[in-house]
Protein backbone atom coordinates (compact mmCIF):
# COMPACT_ATOMS: atom_id res chain seq x y z
CA UNK A 1 0.00 0.00 0.00
CA UNK A 2 1.26 3.47 -0.91
CA UNK A 3 1.92 5.64 2.12
CA UNK A 4 0.94 9.28 2.51
CA UNK A 5 1.73 11.61 5.39
CA UNK A 6 -1.94 11.64 6.34
CA UNK A 7 -5.21 10.33 4.88
CA UNK A 8 -8.55 11.91 5.80
CA UNK A 9 -11.52 9.54 5.99
CA UNK A 10 -14.67 11.66 5.63
CA UNK A 11 -17.97 10.04 6.60
CA UNK A 12 -21.31 11.87 6.38
CA UNK A 13 -23.73 10.26 8.84
CA UNK A 14 -27.44 10.49 9.58
CA UNK A 15 -28.82 8.18 12.29
CA UNK A 16 -25.98 5.67 11.94
CA UNK A 17 -25.17 5.09 15.63
CA UNK A 18 -25.02 1.31 15.28
CA UNK A 19 -22.63 1.19 12.33
CA UNK A 20 -20.02 3.85 13.12
CA UNK A 21 -17.99 1.96 15.79
CA UNK A 22 -17.59 -1.02 13.46
CA UNK A 23 -16.76 1.27 10.54
CA UNK A 24 -13.94 2.91 12.50
CA UNK A 25 -12.53 -0.39 13.73
CA UNK A 26 -12.49 -1.91 10.25
CA UNK A 27 -10.93 1.25 8.79
CA UNK A 28 -8.17 1.20 11.40
CA UNK A 29 -7.53 -2.47 10.72
CA UNK A 30 -7.41 -1.91 6.94
CA UNK A 31 -4.84 0.86 7.24
CA UNK A 32 -2.99 -0.67 10.19
CA UNK A 33 0.26 0.89 11.36
CA UNK A 34 1.37 1.57 7.79
CA UNK A 35 -0.80 4.62 7.17
CA UNK A 36 -1.68 7.54 9.46
CA UNK A 37 -5.27 8.70 9.13
CA UNK A 38 -7.89 10.95 10.63
CA UNK A 39 -11.51 9.87 10.82
CA UNK A 40 -13.89 12.79 10.24
CA UNK A 41 -17.58 12.17 10.84
CA UNK A 42 -20.10 14.84 9.89
CA UNK A 43 -23.34 14.20 11.77
CA UNK A 44 -26.05 15.72 9.58
CA UNK A 45 -28.74 16.29 12.18
CA UNK A 46 -29.15 12.77 13.57
CA UNK A 47 -32.03 12.15 15.95
CA UNK A 48 -30.61 8.94 17.48
CA UNK A 49 -27.53 8.65 19.69
CA UNK A 50 -25.03 8.95 16.84
CA UNK A 51 -23.20 11.89 18.44
CA UNK A 52 -23.06 10.19 21.85
CA UNK A 53 -21.57 7.05 20.30
CA UNK A 54 -19.03 9.15 18.43
CA UNK A 55 -17.98 11.03 21.56
CA UNK A 56 -17.51 7.73 23.39
CA UNK A 57 -15.41 6.48 20.48
CA UNK A 58 -13.45 9.75 20.48
CA UNK A 59 -12.37 9.19 24.10
CA UNK A 60 -10.53 6.08 22.97
CA UNK A 61 -9.27 7.28 19.59
CA UNK A 62 -7.89 10.81 19.35
CA UNK A 63 -7.77 10.78 15.54
CA UNK A 64 -11.56 11.08 15.34
CA UNK A 65 -13.05 14.48 14.49
CA UNK A 66 -16.76 15.17 14.96
CA UNK A 67 -18.84 17.85 13.27
CA UNK A 68 -22.53 17.98 14.17
CA UNK A 69 -25.27 19.98 12.44
CA UNK A 70 -28.29 21.34 14.28
CA UNK A 71 -30.49 19.81 11.56
CA UNK A 72 -30.22 17.89 8.32
CA UNK A 73 -28.67 19.86 5.45
CA UNK A 74 -27.86 17.13 2.93
CA UNK A 75 -24.80 15.20 1.88
CA UNK A 76 -23.15 17.90 -0.22
CA UNK A 77 -22.94 20.35 2.67
CA UNK A 78 -21.80 17.58 5.01
CA UNK A 79 -18.93 16.77 2.64
CA UNK A 80 -17.98 20.45 2.39
CA UNK A 81 -17.80 20.60 6.18
CA UNK A 82 -15.48 17.60 6.14
CA UNK A 83 -13.30 19.10 3.38
CA UNK A 84 -12.94 22.31 5.38
CA UNK A 85 -11.18 20.65 8.33
CA UNK A 86 -9.49 17.76 6.51
CA UNK A 87 -5.68 17.82 6.59
CA UNK A 88 -4.88 14.69 4.64
CA UNK A 89 -2.95 14.45 1.37
CA UNK A 90 -5.90 12.32 0.22
CA UNK A 91 -9.55 12.38 1.29
CA UNK A 92 -11.43 9.08 1.20
CA UNK A 93 -15.21 9.53 1.15
CA UNK A 94 -17.37 6.75 2.56
CA UNK A 95 -20.98 6.24 3.54
CA UNK A 96 -21.60 5.30 7.15
CA UNK A 97 -23.96 2.38 6.53
CA UNK A 98 -21.22 -0.27 6.04
CA UNK A 99 -22.29 -0.98 2.48
CA UNK A 100 -18.94 0.47 1.47
CA UNK A 101 -16.24 -1.84 2.80
CA UNK A 102 -13.24 -0.01 4.27
CA UNK A 103 -10.96 -2.95 3.45
CA UNK A 104 -10.85 -1.50 -0.09
CA UNK A 105 -9.28 1.81 1.00
CA UNK A 106 -5.68 0.68 0.23
CA UNK A 107 -6.70 0.05 -3.40
CA UNK A 108 -7.91 3.64 -3.69
CA UNK A 109 -4.65 4.95 -2.25
CA UNK A 110 -2.62 2.88 -4.71
CA UNK A 111 -4.47 4.49 -7.62
CA UNK A 112 -3.99 7.99 -6.20
CA UNK A 113 -0.28 7.22 -5.86
CA UNK A 114 -0.22 6.41 -9.58
CA UNK A 115 -1.06 10.07 -10.23
CA UNK A 116 -4.85 10.21 -10.53
CA UNK A 117 -6.71 13.14 -8.98
CA UNK A 118 -9.87 11.18 -8.21
CA UNK A 119 -10.58 7.45 -7.91
CA UNK A 120 -14.25 6.46 -7.98
CA UNK A 121 -15.73 3.22 -6.71
CA UNK A 122 -17.68 0.94 -9.06
CA UNK A 123 -20.23 -1.31 -7.38
CA UNK A 124 -20.26 -4.02 -10.04
CA UNK A 125 -22.16 -6.45 -7.81
CA UNK A 126 -24.50 -4.00 -6.16
CA UNK A 127 -26.55 -5.31 -3.22
CA UNK A 128 -29.60 -3.08 -3.45
CA UNK A 129 -33.21 -3.38 -4.55
CA UNK A 130 -33.67 -3.95 -8.29
CA UNK A 131 -35.66 -0.74 -8.69
CA UNK A 132 -32.84 1.24 -7.09
CA UNK A 133 -30.20 -0.39 -9.30
CA UNK A 134 -32.32 0.15 -12.42
CA UNK A 135 -32.91 3.86 -11.79
CA UNK A 136 -29.25 4.34 -10.89
CA UNK A 137 -28.12 2.65 -14.11
CA UNK A 138 -30.21 5.10 -16.15
CA UNK A 139 -28.70 8.03 -14.23
CA UNK A 140 -25.18 6.67 -14.78
CA UNK A 141 -25.81 6.18 -18.50
CA UNK A 142 -27.14 9.72 -18.83
CA UNK A 143 -24.25 11.37 -16.99
CA UNK A 144 -21.67 9.33 -18.92
CA UNK A 145 -23.13 10.53 -22.23
CA UNK A 146 -23.46 14.17 -21.19
CA UNK A 147 -20.19 14.68 -19.31
CA UNK A 148 -17.97 12.14 -21.10
CA UNK A 149 -16.77 11.06 -17.67
CA UNK A 150 -15.09 7.61 -17.72
CA UNK A 151 -16.89 6.00 -14.77
CA UNK A 152 -19.68 3.42 -14.58
CA UNK A 153 -21.06 4.34 -11.14
CA UNK A 154 -20.83 8.12 -10.76
CA UNK A 155 -23.07 8.21 -7.70
CA UNK A 156 -21.02 5.73 -5.69
CA UNK A 157 -20.19 7.39 -2.37
CA UNK A 158 -16.89 5.52 -2.04
CA UNK A 159 -14.12 7.59 -3.62
CA UNK A 160 -10.68 9.08 -3.00
CA UNK A 161 -9.64 12.62 -3.95
CA UNK A 162 -6.27 14.33 -3.94
CA UNK A 163 -5.94 17.30 -1.57
CA UNK A 164 -5.23 19.83 -4.32
CA UNK A 165 -8.63 18.87 -5.77
CA UNK A 166 -10.92 18.44 -2.76
CA UNK A 167 -9.79 21.73 -1.22
CA UNK A 168 -11.00 23.53 -4.36
CA UNK A 169 -14.41 21.87 -4.61
CA UNK A 170 -17.56 23.85 -3.88
CA UNK A 171 -20.56 21.51 -3.74
CA UNK A 172 -23.97 23.14 -3.72
CA UNK A 173 -27.40 21.55 -3.70
CA UNK A 174 -26.97 17.83 -4.33
CA UNK A 175 -23.86 18.04 -6.50
CA UNK A 176 -22.13 15.33 -4.47
CA UNK A 177 -23.67 12.94 -7.03
CA UNK A 178 -21.56 14.48 -9.79
CA UNK A 179 -18.16 14.93 -8.14
CA UNK A 180 -16.29 12.82 -10.76
CA UNK A 181 -17.91 14.78 -13.60
CA UNK A 182 -17.08 18.10 -11.93
CA UNK A 183 -13.44 17.12 -11.39
CA UNK A 184 -13.15 15.79 -14.93
CA UNK A 185 -14.65 18.98 -16.38
CA UNK A 186 -12.03 21.01 -14.50
CA UNK A 187 -9.25 18.98 -16.13
CA UNK A 188 -8.62 16.51 -13.29
CA UNK A 189 -7.67 12.91 -14.02
CA UNK A 190 -10.40 10.46 -13.05
CA UNK A 191 -10.41 6.67 -12.90
CA UNK A 192 -12.38 3.94 -11.14
CA UNK A 193 -11.86 0.62 -9.41
CA UNK A 194 -14.38 -2.18 -8.71
CA UNK A 195 -15.35 -2.28 -5.05
CA UNK A 196 -17.30 -4.85 -3.01
CA UNK A 197 -20.76 -3.81 -1.88
CA UNK A 198 -22.69 -5.19 1.07
CA UNK A 199 -26.39 -5.13 1.96
CA UNK A 200 -27.41 -2.53 4.51
CA UNK A 201 -27.29 -4.02 8.01
CA UNK A 202 -28.43 -1.10 10.17
CA UNK A 203 -31.00 1.66 9.80
CA UNK A 204 -33.09 2.54 6.79
CA UNK A 205 -32.13 3.71 3.34
CA UNK A 206 -32.84 7.37 2.54
CA UNK A 207 -32.77 6.72 -1.18
CA UNK A 208 -35.56 8.20 -3.27
CA UNK A 209 -36.68 6.30 -6.32
CA UNK A 210 -37.71 9.50 -8.12
CA UNK A 211 -34.43 11.28 -8.83
CA UNK A 212 -35.68 14.59 -10.22
CA UNK A 213 -33.06 16.44 -8.20
CA UNK A 214 -30.37 14.43 -9.93
CA UNK A 215 -31.65 15.65 -13.30
CA UNK A 216 -31.68 19.22 -12.00
CA UNK A 217 -28.08 18.79 -10.82
CA UNK A 218 -27.06 17.63 -14.30
CA UNK A 219 -28.70 20.71 -15.82
CA UNK A 220 -27.00 22.98 -13.27
CA UNK A 221 -23.52 21.59 -13.94
CA UNK A 222 -24.00 21.71 -17.72
CA UNK A 223 -25.15 25.33 -17.51
CA UNK A 224 -22.31 26.30 -15.16
CA UNK A 225 -19.68 24.71 -17.41
CA UNK A 226 -21.16 26.22 -20.56
CA UNK A 227 -21.46 29.76 -19.24
CA UNK A 228 -18.33 29.95 -17.11
CA UNK A 229 -16.13 31.80 -19.59
CA UNK A 230 -18.38 32.83 -22.53
CA UNK A 231 -21.96 33.35 -21.31
CA UNK A 232 -22.86 35.85 -24.05
CA UNK A 233 -21.96 33.36 -26.80
CA UNK A 234 -23.95 30.57 -25.16
CA UNK A 235 -27.08 32.64 -24.62
CA UNK A 236 -26.97 34.08 -28.14
CA UNK A 237 -26.65 30.61 -29.66
CA UNK A 238 -29.60 29.46 -27.56
CA UNK A 239 -31.58 32.55 -28.64
CA UNK A 240 -31.09 31.58 -32.29
CA UNK A 241 -32.84 28.27 -31.60
CA UNK A 242 -35.80 30.08 -30.05
CA UNK A 243 -36.02 32.46 -33.01
CA UNK A 244 -36.10 29.46 -35.33
CA UNK A 245 -38.96 28.04 -33.26
CA UNK A 246 -40.72 31.39 -33.48
CA UNK A 247 -40.32 31.35 -37.28
CA UNK A 248 -41.78 27.84 -37.46
CA UNK A 249 -44.70 28.91 -35.27
CA UNK A 250 -45.32 31.96 -37.47
CA UNK A 251 -45.31 29.85 -40.64
CA UNK A 252 -47.71 27.39 -39.00
CA UNK A 253 -50.03 30.18 -37.88
CA UNK A 254 -50.08 31.67 -41.39
CA UNK A 255 -50.77 28.24 -42.87
CA UNK A 256 -53.66 27.64 -40.49
CA UNK A 257 -55.06 31.10 -41.15
CA UNK A 258 -54.85 30.94 -44.94
CA UNK A 259 -55.47 27.29 -45.68
CA UNK A 260 -57.25 25.97 -42.59
CA UNK A 261 -60.98 25.66 -42.19
CA UNK A 262 -61.82 28.55 -39.91
CA UNK A 263 -64.98 26.80 -38.78
CA UNK A 264 -63.16 23.62 -37.73
CA UNK A 265 -62.89 23.19 -33.99
CA UNK A 266 -59.30 21.96 -34.07
CA UNK A 267 -58.21 25.05 -36.03
CA UNK A 268 -59.85 27.31 -33.47
CA UNK A 269 -57.96 25.51 -30.70
CA UNK A 270 -54.56 25.04 -32.34
CA UNK A 271 -54.13 28.47 -33.94
CA UNK A 272 -54.05 30.54 -30.71
CA UNK A 273 -51.77 27.97 -29.09
CA UNK A 274 -49.35 28.21 -32.00
CA UNK A 275 -49.47 32.00 -31.76
CA UNK A 276 -48.72 31.91 -28.03
CA UNK A 277 -45.84 29.48 -28.57
CA UNK A 278 -44.39 31.72 -31.26
CA UNK A 279 -44.66 34.82 -29.10
CA UNK A 280 -43.05 33.00 -26.18
CA UNK A 281 -40.16 31.77 -28.34
CA UNK A 282 -39.67 35.27 -29.78
CA UNK A 283 -39.66 36.73 -26.26
CA UNK A 284 -37.01 34.27 -25.07
CA UNK A 285 -34.99 34.85 -28.23
CA UNK A 286 -34.95 38.56 -27.38
CA UNK A 287 -34.31 38.30 -23.65
CA UNK A 288 -31.62 35.59 -23.57
CA UNK A 289 -28.91 37.69 -25.28
CA UNK A 290 -29.60 40.44 -22.72
CA UNK A 291 -29.08 37.94 -19.89
CA UNK A 292 -25.91 36.72 -21.57
CA UNK A 293 -24.61 40.26 -21.94
CA UNK A 294 -25.28 40.96 -18.28
CA UNK A 295 -23.51 37.75 -17.25
CA UNK A 296 -20.58 38.64 -19.50
CA UNK A 297 -20.19 41.95 -17.69
CA UNK A 298 -20.56 40.36 -14.25
CA UNK A 299 -18.23 37.49 -15.16
CA UNK A 300 -15.59 39.91 -16.35
CA UNK A 301 -15.36 41.34 -12.85
CA UNK A 302 -14.65 37.88 -11.40
CA UNK A 303 -12.25 36.60 -14.05
CA UNK A 304 -9.31 38.16 -12.27
CA UNK A 305 -5.89 36.80 -11.39
CA UNK A 306 -7.27 34.58 -8.64
CA UNK A 307 -9.83 33.02 -11.02
CA UNK A 308 -7.21 32.49 -13.71
CA UNK A 309 -4.87 30.88 -11.19
CA UNK A 310 -7.58 28.41 -10.21
CA UNK A 311 -7.63 27.11 -13.79
CA UNK A 312 -3.95 26.14 -13.71
CA UNK A 313 -2.75 22.70 -12.77
CA UNK A 314 0.83 23.98 -12.66
CA UNK A 315 2.78 27.03 -13.77
CA UNK A 316 6.34 27.07 -15.06
CA UNK A 317 8.25 30.33 -15.00
CA UNK A 318 11.66 30.97 -16.46
CA UNK A 319 14.32 33.64 -16.25
CA UNK A 320 16.65 34.53 -19.05
CA UNK A 321 19.71 34.50 -16.80
CA UNK A 322 18.86 31.16 -15.16
CA UNK A 323 21.39 28.39 -14.73
CA UNK A 324 19.16 25.36 -15.30
CA UNK A 325 15.99 23.92 -13.81
CA UNK A 326 15.39 23.70 -10.12
CA UNK A 327 12.21 22.97 -8.15
CA UNK A 328 10.97 25.61 -5.73
CA UNK A 329 8.16 25.65 -3.22
CA UNK A 330 5.10 27.69 -4.06
CA UNK A 331 5.37 31.33 -3.23
CA UNK A 332 9.10 31.78 -4.02
CA UNK A 333 9.41 34.79 -6.29
CA UNK A 334 11.07 34.63 -9.66
CA UNK A 335 13.57 37.26 -8.58
CA UNK A 336 15.22 34.71 -6.29
CA UNK A 337 16.67 33.12 -9.38
CA UNK A 338 16.73 30.07 -11.61
CA UNK A 339 13.56 28.34 -12.80
CA UNK A 340 10.57 28.26 -10.49
CA UNK A 341 8.07 25.43 -10.87
CA UNK A 342 4.91 26.16 -8.99
CA UNK A 343 3.12 22.97 -7.97
CA UNK A 344 -0.61 22.74 -7.24
CA UNK A 345 -1.40 24.15 -3.82
CA UNK A 346 -1.12 21.56 -1.03
CA UNK A 347 -2.35 23.95 1.65
CA UNK A 348 -6.01 24.87 2.24
CA UNK A 349 -7.23 27.34 -0.37
CA UNK A 350 -8.31 30.66 1.17
CA UNK A 351 -12.04 31.30 0.97
CA UNK A 352 -11.51 34.22 -1.41
CA UNK A 353 -9.76 31.94 -3.88
CA UNK A 354 -12.25 29.08 -3.94
CA UNK A 355 -13.81 28.15 -7.25
CA UNK A 356 -17.55 27.55 -7.39
CA UNK A 357 -18.36 24.57 -9.59
CA UNK A 358 -22.07 24.27 -9.06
Amino acid sequence: MSQFDLVSIIVPALNEADSLPELYDRTAKALGDRQSFEFIVVDDGSTDDTVARLKDLRRRHANIAILSHYRNHGKSLALMQGFSIARGDVAVLMDADLQDQPEAIPQFLEKIAEGFDLVNGWRKDRRDARSKVWVSSIFNWLTARIFKCPVHDINCGFKAIRKSVYKRLELQGDLHRLIPAIVSAKGGTVTEIPVPHSPRRYGNSRYRLLRHRGLLDIAAVVAANATQSRPFHVFCETAILFWLLAAVALASWIGLTVFGDEHATWVKVIRPLVALAGLGAAFLGTVLPLFGFQMEIAGGRHQNAIWRRSLLKERIESRETGHGPRRFAEGISQERGLTAILEPAEKPIPEAERVTVG
